[in-house]
């Protein structure tokens, strides 16, 4: 690139960048300012529409923080912790929350964690651009690649579904992901536009992978590179630890590539591997969490599977075609210049296929020896790809981020954060040597081919990009419909909620608090039908930092169990009984839906259990007596 078109360049990309930045914050912000601007009078707004359950996991750590904490334990067991766990984005917010916590907990807590959501949303887009300049990316490319990395996705679209993971629609993709949906549906942190929309931790991860992976290019020409790119892992292994394998792997393959092709700086590899140490001192604490703390243990070893590869490569599908395109070794005029596509779509296919009738509720996809043969499949052909280093980050990325989200690991599913970045790109690449191809008259002038070039890229964008116009209008109806993703949570609270709230506040010590389970209301019928009976069980551990019994599915032990026993406790069940599951559970309070606001709910008396500290429109706060449990 010469200094004339360097100088251009260095003002396009930045200017696009920002841009493109407040665009995306800005699209970002409208399904938080709208369920805050139209929430009923005296509601709580519960501050996410997706994951809402989540979200109050979150909550609680940031209210340990907001009470002036540095190390957290988990509010959603009530077993006893050495309260060892530290993670610094979430202290960082809840600390930042201490600011307005006068106006209450779950204001405080919804508008800080919302407000960084948005920040890391803007700083992402800018990172993104600082990652296009630094690998100097041809400017159709970078501008493509950037739009497609920020709001591509897959063929979801043609199967959207509001809630879970099935579809009864039936057409070609219901058929090859044999009913299942795609992850564009449903898996946010695969996608940019979609973790903006629904969750600033996967921001601010994203940010980090970015900042990191861009220091490691820049240590290829000297050290001071080297101390914000051992930050960023630093960081990354403290607040989303799985996506350091994300990094390492893909840095590693990109590494075997360069030394295959005797292309490896030696320097460059020393540099990236001091940078890679950064993770170490995080990694040797989470150890040490994991081993001392029993109920980490039992959080970490939570099944969370993968879906099928279908599922995943259907998310992403337009992106993954467009982007083989760019493997193609454009040196070689012959037909091997194709090899490297060729071998890449072998290994698709034959995945596909393998993942006809496998149940991702049940077992891993890969056994280890079938994942390390996948992985080395899908990397070698890149040894017969194009040998620009810049393109071969990009693709060892991608091609590293189709496989990484099947290693047989309990974690697994969590492996496929920010995949769609590195084929938004390779996408990028594809097309603009796609659309080099198409023939144009001999009397069709700059500014025409400029034009149908744009037009087709435009409709390249509404393909790639039509799953995240339904998840916007998803965001907006689980608003209008009061309504979240979980079905259990409706988007606003009941007042109670505040007050309950505010009265557990004020009791000193540990509190074990349990509601009644909640209970969908929507139907086949009517889907959109808000909960019955709201689940607050996770509400007042994010909101108020009470222990709760069974409140969320993968962070309380023995979930299915404790649910059975805090259902129980409000059933018009014997009172030996009830005073059974009281003392199984060490609750030290309950919240009783009224039962005359619920007619068709079968309710026990509980006016023996303890005497009642607050008593609202739909809820009733009981302090359990203790001593009488213990007579």
């Amino acid at each position: 690139m010469n200094e004339s078109s360097q100088t251009e360049y260095s003002h396009i990309i930045p200017r696009f960048t920002l841009r493109l930045a407040i665009i995306l914050t800005i699209i970002a912000a409208v399904p938080w300012l709208l369920a805050t601007l139209t929430a009923p009078s005296s509601s709580v707004y519960i501050g996410a529409q997706f994951s809402s359950d989540d979200q109050m996991v979150y909550s609680a750590w940031m209210y340990q923080a907001m009470q002036g904490q540095f190390f957290f334990d988990n509010r959603f067991a009530i077993e006893q912790q050495p309260g060892l766990t530290v993670h610094l984005y979430f202290w960082l917010l809840g600390t930042i929350s201490m600011v307005v916590k006068g106006a209450g907990a779950p204001f405080a807590l919804v508008l800080v964690n919302n407000l960084a959501r948005l920040a890391f949303t803007f700083l992402f887009v800018i990172l993104l651009g600082r990652f296009v300049r630094k690998l100097d990316l041809p400017i159709y490319v970078a501008k493509t690649g950037m739009i497609l990395a920020t709001f591509g996705g897959g063929l979801g679209f043609m199967v959207w579904e509001a809630f879970g993971r099935l579809t009864p629609k039936q057409n070609f993709v219901s058929g090859m992901l044999e009913q299942r949906l795609p992850v564009d549906v449903w898996q946010p942190e695969v996608f940019v536009f979609s973790s903006s929309l629904v969750n600033g931790l996967f921001m601010v991860s994203l940010c980090l992978i970015l900042t990191a992976l861009t220091q490691v290019w820049e240590a290829q020409k000297s050290w001071r590179a080297v101390p914000l790119g051992a930050g960023a892992m630093f960081l990354l292994m403290n607040i989303h630890s799985y996506d350091v394998l994300i990094i390492a792997f893909t840095l590693f393959a990109f590494a075997v590539i360069q030394l295959c092709q005797k292309s490896l700086n030696k320097a460059w590899a020393i540099r990236a591997l001091v940078i890679g140490l950064g993770a170490i001192p995080p990694a040797l604490w989470f150890m040490n969490v994991l081993q001392t703390d029993q109920v980490f243990q039992a959080r970490a070893a939570t099944l969370t599977y993968s879906g099928t590869f279908r599922q995943l490569l259907f998310g992403i599908l337009p992106l993954v075609l467009l982007g083989l395109v760019s493997f193609q070794n454009q040196e070689d005029k012959s037909p091997k210049r194709w090899l490297a596509p060729a071998g890449i779509l072998i290994v698709l296919i034959g995945l596909l296929l393998g993942a006809t009738g496998y149940d991702p509720e049940k077992s891993y996809f890969l056994s280890a020896d079938l994942w390390a043969l996948a992985f080395v499949a899908l990397v070698a052909p890149l040894f017969f790809a194009p040998r620009d280093p810049k393109w071969q980050l990009l693709a060892a990325w991608g091609c590293v981020g189709l496989i990484i989200p099947y290693f047989p690991q309990l974690f697994q599913r969590k492996l496929a954060m920010g995949l769609v970045i590195p084929w938004g790109f390779l996408a990028a690449y594809g097309f603009q040597w796609l659309t080099a191809q198409i023939p144009m008259g001999k009397t069709t002038s700059e500014e025409g081919i400029r034009i149908r070039r744009n037009v087709i890229s435009g409709v390249l964008f509404v393909l790639c990009c039509a799953s995240s116009v339904f998840w916007f209008q998803r965001e907006l109806l689980y608003i209008r419909h009061n309504i979240t993703s979980t079905t259990v949570q409706p988007v606003f609270l009941p007042s109670d909620v505040n007050d309950i709230s505010r009265e557990l506040a004020k009791i000193p010590g540990r509190k074990i608090v349990i509601a009644r389970p909640g209970i969908p209301g929507r139907t086949d019928e009517n889907p959109w039908t808000e909960p019955y009976l709201p689940d607050l069980n996770p509400v007042f551990s994010g909101f108020a930092g009470a222990y709760s019994f069974a409140g969320h599915w993968s962070e309380t032990p023995k979930y299915d169990e404790r649910r059975y026993i805090a259902e129980g406790i409000f059933r018009p069940l014997d009172p030996a009984q009830i005073d059974q599951f009281l003392r199984d559970s060490q609750a030290t309070h309950l919240v009783q839906p009224i039962p005359e606001l619920f007619p068709d709910l079968p309710a026990g008396d509980l006016s023996q259990i303890g005497r009642v500290l607050y008593e609202g429109r739909s809820y009733r706060l009981i302090e359990v007596d203790r001593n009488r449990l213990e007579n």
